[in-house]
């Protein structure tokens, strides 16, 4: 008998429809897993998705974290939030639930102050400042996060109707930094929402996704402003968070079969479901229901599709709950819709307990755990015969860990490699790129290998322009590789790989043997880049640019973890190991670091690996994402069982195999055609 005091969720689909089920706890989590206190087995739903809990008398709702994240009342959880009788809360798109209270249920509203407000992007220490009192009307303020490259990161809520920031005293928001502008830009509330104007004297440029904003920009939650210079390390990073909004790269589109039986999905405009990415085919899949079934169908695509991460030959059925995977596009079923989640802005990585196990008394990497977060810039550096090109290549799926797990948005990159293929860019210390070309025919070529047959010249060309535009080359497009400067030609490269757009992008030292202009000037497209929707690790031995990033992995000599978090809390971590004269005369920089760890007399590798393990930033950072993804936390004490991984042989690393043999071939060559070529050798250009 269901109790009248208590708060009651009701199933309205999914594997629980119909259901209705007490909150009789103070505290109750919702997923996959077995352990959690109401669980709901669908692949759409995380193994620790949302919690319900009740806090002074009323029950608030918080995500944990989740892939496909938690909806109330159609808007994204950007943080906990009061619960409603009569709220719709959806985890995923695909299961809905609604909240009913108690009947004698007298909760207020909250107010400002009752209301936690999770304003700073995660795992940043901060100071909040309120620059007014909150105006009537209103439940919870956006907040501006504002983040000086080595210093310290304070969160503004923005209250008052216009309020402006600089490096002067008299701005309301005042960051000191010298590549910010006395009087540097406006921020205002208008009918469309929160605004940003740059101002005519401004110095330098604030850029949105890599571009800069040459006209106001309307703000929504998760945008993320950069103001930069050319000077090395020097950024200052803007995050506009408004919770309760939903950013607009991670809103979910419904598709109702209503009135339709069919819905066909492709990049041609004629679709039902049209999807620009070059990885989609023109006419690739089609979702039917058959009564009271569902079937989808490849259409010959060339990447294929997958559901629940499996490729599939021709056909499969499905059901609620199911997901299928078209490009960087997920498409979730329900009970009579589809729910597309666009996951073109970056990708989740989370390296689970990776060892490098080569004989019985060698290990190359020591229980090595991490989490990289979409739009993420990461940067790997260490001490040499630290791992840092093995963890790497573990975590890319190119040379598998001997044991352990690396999941890229909850695909088993060691199993079902083949699912996240096209998503991953690899660009190898060595420049593969061919020197008689101009910089236009060896993209040209590389995009008739790596994009889908079907694809028109006209698309190619305008693909292979818009890498151009991205890699500030259009003015070089004409010119012989070989006469291109060193960094000119690594750009080429990293060109090679952005035909595709993946969205997780790893780059084995690619500032080597570069001069330092050119190397700063590379790592700053890395930023922009990742600040364009693409999760960057990137491999360096070089130190001075380390700033520009979110977060920097260093690795001790023999495969040890000495530090993983952001850049400037690593110089504070290693800061109290100099010598106090030291600390006196000069700031911590990042090259001392690997001083500080040659030093016999400050310990070993596995000492470094123990100490950050007790530091505040190992659970920050490491502990406390995995264990909200439903996964243990790491420690050498306490090593995992050995995972089955498919030997490097198997079909979808063939695959990969291919891709790198096809990229050392003539550019008119493909794999297959050269395997066909029986009576002939594969046909060489020759430039006149």
């Amino acid at each position: 008998m269901v109790s009248p005091t208590l708060p009651r969720l009701i199933f309205q689909d999914g594997p629980l429809q119909g259901e209705e089920i007490e909150l009789s706890q103070e505290q109750t989590v919702i997923g996959r897993d077995p352990g959690v206190d109401l669980r709901i087995a669908s692949p759409v739903v995380s193994r620790r998705h949302a919690r319900i809990f009740r806090q002074n008398r009323r029950f608030l709702v918080e995500d944990l974290g989740s892939s496909n994240h938690t909806y109330l009342n159609g808007q994204r959880l950007e943080g906990p939030l009061p619960l409603k009788s009569g709220d719709s809360l959806q985890l995923g798109g695909a299961v809905r639930i609604v909240y009913l209270a108690p009947m004698d249920d007298s909760t207020p509203s909250a107010s400002v102050d009752q209301t936690r407000l999770d304003a700073a992007p995660p795992n940043q220490a901060q100071t909040v400042l309120d620059i007014d009192l909150t105006p009537p009307g209103s439940a919870i303020s956006p907040v501006l996060v504002v983040a000086v490259a080595g210093g310290n990161t304070q969160t503004y809520k923005l209250v008052k109707e216009r309020l402006s920031l600089g490096r002067s005293a008299d701005n309301d928001i005042v960051i000191p930094s010298p590549i910010v502008s006395g009087h540097h830009a406006l921020l205002e509330r208008t009918s469309a929402g929160w605004q940003i104007a740059v101002l005519p004297n401004a110095t330098n440029p604030i850029s949105q996704q890599g571009n800069p904003l040459n006209e106001r920009h309307t703000l929504r939650t998760g945008d993320v402003l950069r103001i930069g210079s050319l000077d090395p390390g020097s950024m200052v990073t803007l995050t506009f968070l408004y919770p309760g909004e939903t950013s607009a790269h991670q809103e979910a589109r419904q598709i109702p079969f209503a009135g339709q039986d069919r819905v066909q999905i492709g990049r041609d405009p004629s679709n039902d479901v049209m999807l620009e990415a070059p990885t989609v085919s023109r006419f690739h899949a089609l979702v039917e229901r058959v009564g009271q079934r569902y079937r989808v169908r490849d259409l010959s695509s060339s990447n294929g599709t997958f559901v629940n991460d499996r490729r599939i030959e021709r056909e499969s059925w499905v059901k609620a709950g199911d997901a299928i995977r078209i490009g960087p596009y997920r498409f979730v079923l329900g009970a009579d819709q589809l729910v597309e989640y666009d996951e073109t802005g970056g990708l989740r990585v989370e390296a689970i307990h990776l060892n490098k196990w080569v004989r019985k008394d060698l290990n190359l990497l020591k229980d090595i755990s991490l989490v990289f977060n979409p739009r993420e810039f990461v940067v790997v550096v260490g001490q040499s015969g630290g791992g840092k090109s093995t963890l790497v290549d573990a975590i890319a799926g190119y040379r598998l860990a001997s044991d352990g797990m690396v999941r890229v948005n909850d695909i088993n990159v060691y199993q079902d490699f083949a699912a996240i293929r096209d998503k991953i860019g690899f660009v190898p210390q060595k420049d593969i790129i061919h020197m008689e070309l101009s910089v236009y025919q060896e993209l040209d070529y590389a995009a008739r290998l790596r994009l889908p047959p079907d694809t028109s010249p006209q698309e190619r060309h305008q693909r292979v322009m818009e890498v151009l535009q991205d890699l500030d080359l259009v003015h070089r497009k004409d010119l012989q590789i070989s006469g291109l400067s060193g960094g000119q030609q690594k750009r080429v490269s990293i060109g090679v790989e952005l035909l595709t757009k993946p969205g997780l992008f790893f780059l084995d030292e690619p500032t080597s043997g570069l001069d330092p202009g050119t190397e700063t000037a590379l790592m700053h497209l890395m930023r922009r880049l990742a600040d364009q929707g693409r999760t960057i690790i990137l491999i360096t031995h070089a130190t001075k640019n380390v700033m520009l990033a979110d977060k920097v992995v260093f690795l001790a000599r023999g495969g040890y973890l000495a530090w993983f978090g952001p850049p400037e809390e690593a110089l504070k971590f290693f800061d109290q190991y100099r010598a106090e004269r030291d600390r006196r005369a000069r700031p911590m920089e990042f090259d001392e670091i690997y001083a500080i760890l040659d030093d016999p007399e400050k310990g070993k590798a596995e000492d470094w690996a123990r100490r950050f393990r007790e530091h505040s930033a190992f659970h920050e950072y490491i502990v406390r994402p995995l264990e909200q993804r439903g996964y243990g936390a790491t420690g050498l004490s306490t090593p995992p069982p050995l995972q089955v991984i498919p030997f490097p042989g198997q079909p979808q690393h063939l695959d990969l195999q291919r891709g790198q043999v096809e990229a050392a071939l003539p550019p008119c060559a493909s794999f297959a055609s050269c395997r066909r070529a029986t009576s002939r050798s594969c046909p060489v250009i020759a430039l006149a």
